[in-house]
């Protein structure tokens, strides 16, 4: 196997950490994650090559940061000890678990989903996920929500939770190519290509139609930038979940409200929010 390379990046609060998940973007990365190490959190780097701390802090520039370590490491294969660091999950009715589970007994009660924890974002760990996952099984109804829309589908976990739900009409995008990559192998895995379109969106071309539930769980900002479109897409009494902004933001909420939706529910899960709305 090619060498290896681990670069830590240390001193983040939890929001930072998981935005600069999705700020490090190159060829050569193989798999970023997010460690909590006693009071701040930690991103994990493994990639091909070694990157030079210029880059590093060229791709998170605005944030405030440390690299901690920055070596080659022993050769073994670490994309699949990344793998197997994943343990399985159970968030509500559903039971998450990586590749080297596969052949594993599952729970015959639980929605089983599989997730690589690599290079897309989505494995169920983190609260906005967690919570998106909870609404769309508390939410979703598949005699009502016909088509389904998932804006920034990262791994595609909602979706291929949705299509275990008994969605049979959902198209998922993403603006990253690499996500969109991800997202079709998996729901390939997990028996759903059928149900799941995936495709790479420059902007808002999903807001070509009407889609009875829609989630889109990414950060504020683009949340706001897309509020126009996404409230477009949303069929009437569509359901809507917004998620990946931090309990203390209500930004999304007084953009969303003076639309006409009605908050059905908010979580409040770690820090995140994760807002379901109903359309008039």
């Amino acid at each position: 196997m090619s060498q290896i390379f681990k670069c830590v990046i240390g001193n983040f609060n939890i929001n930072d950490a998981f935005n600069a998940v999705d700020l490090l973007n190159d060829d050569a990365i193989l798999s970023v994650s997010c460690v909590q190490r006693y009071k701040s959190w930690i991103v994990e780097v493994l990639s091909s090559r070694k990157f030079e701390n210029h880059e590093i802090h060229s791709m998170l520039s605005g944030y405030e940061f440390s690299v901690i370590e920055n070596e080659p490491l022993e050769e073994e294969n670490w994309l699949e000890k990344c793998f197997e660091n994943f343990k399985p999950l159970n968030v509500g009715g559903f039971y998450i678990y990586g590749p080297h589970l596969r052949s594993a007994n599952h729970p015959s009660d639980k929605m089983t989903i599989e997730i690589a924890a690599a290079t897309a974002f989505g494995t169920g760990e983190h609260p906005t996920t967690n919570r998106c996952l909870i609404a769309c099984e508390t939410f979703f109804n598949p005699e009502k929500h016909k088509k389904v829309l998932d804006i920034g589908c990262g791994s595609c976990i909602l979706s291929i939770a949705l299509a275990r739900l008994g969605a049979r009409d959902i198209v998922a995008c993403d603006n990253d190519a690499e996500a969109v990559r991800v997202s079709k192998d998996n729901v390939v895995i997990n028996k759903v290509a059928s149900r799941v379109k995936v495709f790479k969106n420059q902007a808002c071309e999903f807001s070509e139609d009407k889609y009875d539930f829609i989630v889109a769980n990414i950060l504020a900002e683009p949340l706001i930038s897309m509020s126009d479109y996404i409230v477009e897409a949303l069929s009437d009494k569509g359901i809507l979940v917004l998620s990946g902004f931090t309990s203390d933001d209500d930004s999304v909420e007084k953009k969303f409200t003076p639309f006409g939706l009605k908050i059905k529910h908010k979580y409040d899960y770690n820090g995140w929010t994760t807002l379901v709305l109903e359309s008039k």
